[in-house]
């Protein structure tokens, strides 16, 4: 068996709204196919699950959604290559932040 040191990981959150609205399903679709395909050519691989994700918008509005949750494990970083698919979902899905997660920290882009 191979082994790897892959105790690090970058996680991303891909949200299913535009504000409080649904996001057309073919704009999330094509968001989680470039970050899937980013993630694995650049780490080699990554796992997605689903969750349900909230947070207060600015205008103190609870927006709640369906999420999918898209991680990689590394053995060395690539910050730069993870902070563009943020910016990609945050521009896409007009997001006013999206959560990225590298290992135990959290940076909001």
């Amino acid at each position: 068996m191979k082994h790897a040191d892959l105790s690090h990981n970058y996680r991303l959150v891909v949200p299913t709204t535009i504000y409080n609205r649904v996001a057309p399903a073919d704009v999330v679709e094509r968001i989680r196919h470039q970050v899937k395909t980013t993630l694995a050519d650049t780490f080699g691989g990554y796992t997605e699950e689903t969750g349900i994700g909230g947070y207060t918008a600015e205008s103190g509005e609870l927006i709640e959604e369906q999420v999918y949750i898209i991680e990689a494990c590394y053995c060395e970083p690539n910050d730069e290559v993870v902070m563009k698919l943020a910016e990609l979902i945050k521009t896409e899905l007009q997001q006013e932040s999206v959560m990225v997660r590298k290992d135990n920290e959290v940076y909001f882009v």
